[in-house]
């Protein structure tokens, strides 16, 4: 199973009437031109004092656990050798039932939304980054960092940038 590099991204929504389904369209192009695989998707709301939740996945249960089992390994081989691998593959599969870490997550975010608000836990594999990543490797290179940046930290940037100045 090749595994790309995964993300995970909470975005918050203060007011949910603007939300009209263009960010469910988004995510379902960018994983039906494979770009990117829908690892799990979990949507929480408080409206009218009913808490709402909706989850979407590209995988099915038995995929979700197996690449549960593959992520918790590789972090057991590492904190705990052979065995660790072992019981790692048996939480990351456990961890992966039902709605997985974005679920509970998104619950525990729930908790503190406010009337009116929701929240987005997004688990996505970048599927576009394997090729490239398996040439890096192929020529012995190794990933040095790795950050994300939006707008917002590209304004703070500008605005450190101008202070020197």
């Amino acid at each position: 199973m090749s595994i790309g590099p995964i993300q995970t991204i909470v975005l918050g929504f203060p007011d949910t009437d603007r939300l009209e389904g263009r960010i469910a369209e988004e995510l379902a192009s960018l994983s039906d031109i494979g770009l990117i695989r829908i690892i799990n998707a979990v949507f929480v709301m408080r409206e009218d004092d009913e808490d709402v939740l909706l989850q979407v996945s590209d995988l099915s249960d038995e995929q979700r656990e197996a690449l549960g089992a593959v992520a918790g390994a590789v972090v057991g081989l590492i904190a705990g050798g052979e065995d660790g691998a072992e019981t790692g593959a048996m939480v990351g599969a456990m961890a992966a039932e039902g709605t997985g870490m974005a679920g509970e997550l998104a619950r525990e975010i729930l908790e503190d939304l406010p009337e009116g608000t929701g929240a987005l836990v997004l688990v996505v594999e970048h599927r576009w980054l394997i090729p490239l990543r398996d040439a890096v490797r192929d020529a012995g290179g190794i990933v040095l960092a790795r950050r994300s940046l939006g707008l917002e930290e590209l304004a703070a940037l500008g605005l450190a940038l101008s202070d020197g100045d």
